[in-house]
């Protein structure tokens, strides 16, 4: 008997870090999406970084993984700063 897609989905097991990065998907604040960055830091894959980076509106070159989360965060900083203060 073959299992069903939902079957199949039900045991494909969720990727690490998976609720972390949902959870800067919701973060309303860039202080929030900044300190959930910081926590992933070191387990962060490129796919994670395409996919934060598309939720805030930027495109980080590929490269090295270091290096792009060093620009995601700048990028975060940057749109914590000017973004915020047009509200004021």
């Amino acid at each position: 008997m073959e299992p069903t897609n939902q079957n199949k989905m039900a045991e494909e097991e969720t990727p690490a870090h998976f609720d972390e990065l949902m959870a800067f998907l919701d973060a309303e604040s860039y202080d929030e999406k900044l300190e959930i960055l910081h926590r992933m830091q070191y387990d962060l894959t490129n796919s994670f970084i395409e996919t934060m980076a598309m939720s805030v509106d930027v495109v980080i070159p590929e490269g090295d993984i270091d290096e792009r989360c060093r620009q995601l965060k700048n990028c975060l900083e940057a749109k914590k700063k000017y973004e915020s203060s047009r509200f004021r």
